[in-house]
């Protein structure tokens, strides 16, 4: 499956998109300013970075060098 593909049917970056189009619908629409559109984008995002983050690091683990090595271990 291509890289794209595969990103598109990642549920967290739907979820981001669908809150980031009803953003600009907000805006559109005269419910929201800029700074309230600006810092909601900044929230979803940020939010959305911290979540693959995590997801990549409780899926691949953290490697600390020296700890739990085989010289560790004789």
């Amino acid at each position: 499956m291509s890289g794209l593909k595969k990103q598109l049917q990642s549920k967290k970056l739907m979820f981001a998109m669908i809150l980031f189009l009803a953003s600009i619908v907000f805006v559109a629409t005269g419910q929201a300013d800029f700074g309230q559109w600006s810092e909601f984008v900044k929230w979803v995002f940020g939010i959305y970075a911290a979540g693959n983050v995590g997801e990549h690091v409780s899926n691949k683990g953290v490697n600390i060098p020296g700890v739990g090595s085989e010289e560790e271990l004789v």
